[in-house]
């Protein structure tokens, strides 16, 4: 974990009954899908568009460490944390913790995020909004 990092939004998602597998825990894949929503649910709040212009953001990178398992019912909270800022790229950290409870932690993300321009397949500087809202 990187003190000096921005936290940059946070979402809370309850835990949904067909979350879970048939071990009677949630799913390895779900956490990072809570992961992505906590992103997108940030990028909205900006107002920043998926695709703008033919750019926009792309995962090129995205790792989840299982601490242990989250079960239903719950809600948990899912940070979006700066950690870096580069030319076209940043990466976010993600500690998925019990809702109001940011002890429970029961795993760690890092996603890097690349702005690219979709018909070249090349990066792109990031835009001066995300950079803004990055600062």
């Amino acid at each position: 974990m990187n003190p000096g990092r921005k936290l940059l939004w946070t979402e809370s998602i309850k835990v949904r009954w067909g979350d879970m597998d048939a071990l009677g825990h949630v799913n390895n894949t779900v956490y990072f899908r809570y992961m992505e929503q906590a992103r997108v649910s940030w990028f909205e709040a900006l107002g920043v568009p998926v695709l703008e212009n033919g750019c926009g953001p792309v995962i090129v990178k995205a790792v989840c460490e299982f601490l242990k398992p989250i079960t239903y019912p719950a809600t948990v909270a899912i940070p979006v944390y700066l950690e870096k800022t580069g030319r076209s790229s940043f990466v976010v950290a993600h500690d998925i913790h019990l809702d109001g409870d940011p002890a429970a932690v029961f795993a760690r993300g890092e996603v890097v995020v690349v702005w690219i321009d979709h018909a070249q397949e090349k990066s792109r500087p990031l835009p001066q909004h995300i950079l803004r809202a990055l600062a």
